[in-house]
């Protein structure tokens, strides 16, 4: 039998400290990054109650690197910079300024990663609290 997928809350049906983090995201991170967290909320509200913590190796969900991954190149420009490095390794000989533009693409592309898995943290955490203290 199929697997019914359930639909997501929609940001008004939240815990209010939710929307608040959110809230406080929009006003005060670069762009893309409070709707990155907002979408990684929303996992983590689908993902909680059936599994816990976030922790992708433990049982095995790797729809889970895949949906953090989607969110980081819609939000976080992580394509990009899996790209820009990619464009780099390609072009990379000997020349200083060749191992300076692998370097400065491979700290970017490794900084957008983890920015996405610092958000999904912060979603799972932030979600479990809230269902937890509420229920």
């Amino acid at each position: 039998m199929p697997r019914r997928r359930s639909r997501t809350a929609s940001r008004a049906d939240w815990p209010p400290p939710l929307i608040q983090i959110v809230h406080a995201a929009e006003a005060e991170c670069p762009r893309g990054h409070a709707q990155a967290l907002s979408d990684l909320v929303a996992l983590a509200l689908r993902k909680v109650p059936a599994r816990g913590i976030l922790d992708p190796t433990v049982r095995g969900d790797h729809d889970l690197f895949t949906a953090i991954e989607s969110v980081a190149n819609a939000h976080l420009r992580f394509g990009q910079a899996r790209s820009a490095c990619r464009a780099a390794l390609d072009a990379a000989d000997l020349d200083l300024d060749a191992r300076d533009a692998i370097e400065r693409a491979t700290l970017e592309a490794q900084s957008v990663s983890d920015s996405a898995y610092f958000y999904a943290g912060l979603a799972f955490g932030l979600v479990a609290l809230s269902i937890y203290r509420t229920g």
